[in-house]
């Protein structure tokens, strides 16, 4: 039987965190909460599971995933997002998987999505359900210069398999929180385009929000999520615009 670490990135992470990790804990051999200053009960909840409480400053979910990966005991890595809650379905299966060994250099799993308290078919820039590297070997798989610092993805796997057991993941609990999570990862994806010497002119300004409205709401398919849809759309729309704006600002 494989040996099991895991590890929850967290910040304020309050809310869904002891069901994360009390169902974390049927699996996972470890776990560490990886904390960027929470001023919430987070740390506290962390110890109460028997978790190893480590802090790094927030610069980029890459560099996070990074660090923790290197923190873990064991080359099998789970991980979870502090908003996203495993089904008991997924743990069974884990459980199994690790009974029997793990067979592959990486796994995805389901993730459904749940916007201002709606399952959705969309959510920018995401088309639900999607299937994100949640369990991998990181004697293979890394998380390292070659992975984006938004929307970061694993290198190095050579096989990957899907399963269909699922992950919630709650985001966009509220307008508020969406406003908020609107201008963070837009100065993300801005960052990523300055590093990366992308174009920055003000016809991608002008036009990119356009075409990302037109592809999202439009072509994606958010329109069949109602008013949720029609707020995913406009938040494409100032998603884009928002970081080509910054983008251009930095030198």
């Amino acid at each position: 039987m494989d040996s099991l670490s895991c590890y929850i990135l967290t910040r304020n992470s309050e809310k869904y965190l002891p069901q994360i990790l009390q169902r974390a804990k049927a699996v996972a051999d470890e776990i560490l909460v990886i904390d960027s200053g929470s001023t919430d009960r987070t740390c506290s909840i962390g110890l109460e599971h028997g978790c190893r409480i480590l802090y790094l400053t927030f610069d980029n979910y890459r560099d996070q995933r990074a660090f923790a990966q290197a923190e873990c005991k064991d080359d099998w890595v789970l991980f979870f997002d502090s908003d996203e809650v495993p089904s008991t379905t997924l743990i069974a299966k884990l459980q199994e998987l690790k009974q029997a060994g793990f067979a592959s250099d990486c796994y995805k799993f389901r993730r459904e999505w749940n916007v201002l308290g709606k399952r959705v078919r969309v959510c920018f820039p995401v088309v639900c359900p999607d299937y994100p590297v949640r369990l991998l070997n990181r004697s293979v798989v890394k998380f390292d210069e070659r992975s984006p610092v938004v929307h970061e993805t694993p290198h190095g796997q050579r096989t990957t398999l899907h399963l269909e057991e699922s992950i919630e993941h709650v985001t966009f609990e509220t307008k508020q929180v969406m406003e908020r999570k609107l201008n963070y990862y837009s100065s993300l994806a801005a960052a990523d385009l300055v590093a990366g010497g992308r174009n920055r002119s003000w016809y991608k300004q002008v036009f990119s929000p356009i075409g990302a409205w037109l592809k999202w709401y439009l072509m994606k398919g958010a329109w069949q999520d109602g008013a949720v849809g029609w707020k995913m759309g406009i938040y494409a729309f100032r998603y884009t615009y928002l970081k080509y704006a910054i983008a251009r600002r930095t030198n």
